[in-house]
């Protein structure tokens, strides 16, 4: 058994893990009502419906650095960051509380989105891949500095799909090098804040 084992049913996945179950709830939301309005591949309603702008973030909205984090572009992107939260995040939930899980997601996410601003000549961006590297990044600080917590079978599934996140970022074309990197760097020091060595 490990962290990532899987075998709830709905109800008891929501009942466990409410906050990751909210993310995933938005995130659903968000994508059928963009969908709706004219479709998450239209840099309008993109826009209009808070995705990273990097004109408009330059013009005052900075609410553009945070809300990008439950907006994605097709339904590929949404499937593969909600897998992504639906499997590794609920065993930081329970690892880190509530209180800090929030904090550690959404904090890291949006890391990653002023990175990107900062450090990228992206114009639209969008989704929750800073958050889901923030994790992946808490999680590398737990197998480096908390075996007592971090179990062999668990640091043998998350390292892989770290080091594969991380040369995917740079080979793969449309993903966002800076949310990424952003995100992990800012879960793994994180770590040195939220948990004690």
């Amino acid at each position: 058994m490990s962290w990532f084992t899987r075998n709830e049913d709905w109800r008891t996945y929501i009942r466990r893990y409410p906050i990751t179950s909210l993310f995933l709830t938005i995130n659903i939301l968000v994508f059928i009502w963009m969908t709706l309005m004219g479709g998450t591949n239209n840099p309008q309603v993109l826009v209009r419906y808070g995705a990273y702008y990097f004109h408009a973030i330059l013009e005052g909205e900075l609410y553009r650095l945070f809300t990008p984090i439950f907006i994605h572009i097709g339904w590929e992107h949404l499937l593969f960051n909600c897998f992504a939260i639906l499997i590794f995040a609920p065993g930081l939930e329970i690892i880190l509380g509530k209180a800090r899980y929030i904090l550690v997601y959404l904090g890291t996410g949006l890391v990653g989105f002023i990175a990107t601003l900062f450090f990228s000549s992206a114009v639209l961006s969008a989704g929750a891949s800073g958050a889901i590297f923030g994790i992946y990044g808490m999680y590398a600080y737990l197998t480096r500095y908390r075996r007592d917590i971090m179990d062999r079978n668990s640091r043998q599934i998350i390292m892989p799909i770290l080091l594969f996140g991380v040369i995917g970022t740079f080979v793969f074309p449309g993903i966002s090098i800076t949310g990424h990197m952003g995100g992990l760097i800012a879960g793994y020091l994180m770590g040195f804040w939220l948990i004690r060595r």
